[in-house]
């Protein structure tokens, strides 16, 4: 029965996977809410859980937009939006997960049986939160540069059409870079114009 348990939970991973989106699996409701069951092994069931949870997250909140470049491809700007898009919805998916009634009646059952995950997973869930909260405003604030970006890759278009983009692009980039909570660092900016560049070469 483990073994069928963890092939589903890996099913579940999979399917949202294809979806792109981080699906986190729930653990078997017939062992944890039978009485059979003693509070241990539920208890070993439940961190387990955790554990899956955990490197799901984690996986999510390591993704940049800059890993792109990092393993030598040449994306343009409208990735960078995607990137962003992707990031929002996935993030506000699993938060959603988070605040649903079964995941949080195995957190509070793990925390009365004072394990020890539960410290550590509270930590993780305040950095999706403030990891949503990035995603959501960058995608916000970039989306300003959806019609640009898409004129500037415009394969029909000649470098001498697209030059007139380049002043609009980059009062819009000043003024995200001045009025957005995150999207202001050399990090982010970086990321962006070398991706700008690789749309004008390309």
């Amino acid at each position: 029965m483990d073994k069928f348990h963890s092939f589903l939970a890996y099913t579940v991973v999979t399917i949202g996977l294809v979806k792109g989106r981080t699906v986190l699996p729930l653990p078997p409701s017939d062992v944890t809410s039978s009485e059979k069951t003693s509070s241990k092994d539920k208890s070993l069931i439940l961190e387990n859980a955790i554990v899956q949870w955990s490197r799901q997250i984690k996986h999510v909140l390591k993704q940049d937009p800059e890993n792109a470049l990092k393993n030598g491809m040449n994306p343009d700007p409208t990735e960078e939006l995607n990137f962003w898009k992707n990031k929002s919805d996935n993030l506000n998916s699993i938060c959603q997960q988070l605040s649903s009634e079964r995941i949080k009646k195995v957190l509070k059952f793990l925390e009365q049986n004072k394990s020890t995950y539960t410290s550590t997973f509270s930590k993780l869930q305040k950095e999706v939160q403030v990891a949503r909260k990035e995603a959501n405003e960058n995608c916000k604030y970039l989306q300003t540069l959806e019609g640009l970006f898409k004129d500037l890759t415009d394969e029909s278009k000649d470098l001498s059409d697209v030059a007139d983009l380049f002043v609009p692009i980059m009062h819009t980039i000043l003024m995200i870079w001045t009025y957005s909570e995150f999207y202001n660092t050399p990090a982010r900016l970086v990321v962006l114009i070398r991706e700008i560049c690789n749309a004008i070469i390309i």
